[in-house]
């Protein structure tokens, strides 16, 4: 099993590339549509403890954060979250937008971010995600599945958290539509991440808020 945390700790961080990462993009010689320019982070809050764990595929690319990537305020914010043991970044912090409209769904959830994980397969942001390929050939992606497949789904799959596949499930080695074990969910979704209305969907919201003691739906 590959220690996730471990293998981030080793990126300096002002880097756009994990070490591991950049001969690959070296070979690519930019043809590729990730930017480089921006910090790479493939999840966001407390993914060692978290009750509640979110997956998507790969970061969209918000307005201003390759610029923003150069502030040392970032890189200590990106270098922090890279521990696993941060809570989710606040409403002063890039993405906020998007968090908001994700995780609407589990009430007031700025209440437990030091609860709540957002997960990826794709450590690297980019505006439309259209490198599927790439994404299987860099080692940040495939630390990422591993790690998943090795620790966070049985614990899902024992009832310890509450994983729930918002985009991408075949490519975290999920079928849509299923639940496994206990509290793995891979529910239909819309492609930009939202859960389609049904039975399963109140389940998953039910069971989510009783994981963080958040008011029913």
């Amino acid at each position: 099993m590959s220690d996730l945390f471990k293998f981030w700790r080793r990126i300096d961080p002002a880097d756009g590339v994990h070490p591991d990462d950049a001969p690959t993009f070296k070979r690519l010689n930019g043809q590729h549509g990730f930017s480089l320019n921006c910090l790479p982070l493939s999840f966001t809050g407390p993914l060692k403890t978290a009750r509640v764990v979110l997956l998507y595929l790969s970061p969209g690319l918000p307005k201003g954060l390759e610029g923003h990537s150069r502030s040392p305020e970032l890189q200590v914010l990106y270098a922090k979250q890279r521990t696993g043991t941060a809570e989710l970044p606040d409403a002063n912090s890039p993405g906020h937008r998007w968090r908001e409209s994700r995780l609407s769904f589990l009430g007031d959830w700025e209440q437990h971010r030091d609860e709540i994980a957002v997960f990826n397969i794709g450590a690297y942001h980019s505006k439309e995600f259209i490198d599927h390929d790439v994404l299987a050939s860099l080692p940040s992606s495939r630390i990422a599945l591993d790690w998943a497949q090795s620790v966070l789904f049985p614990e899902a799959e024992a009832g310890n958290r509450v994983v729930i596949c918002m985009r991408a499930a075949k490519y975290w080695g999920l079928r849509a539509g299923q639940t496994f074990g206990k509290s793995l969910f891979a529910p239909e979704t819309t492609r930009g991440g939202h859960m389609v209305a049904g039975k399963q969907r109140e389940v998953i919201i039910e069971k989510a808020r009783r994981a963080l003691g958040t008011r029913p739906q």
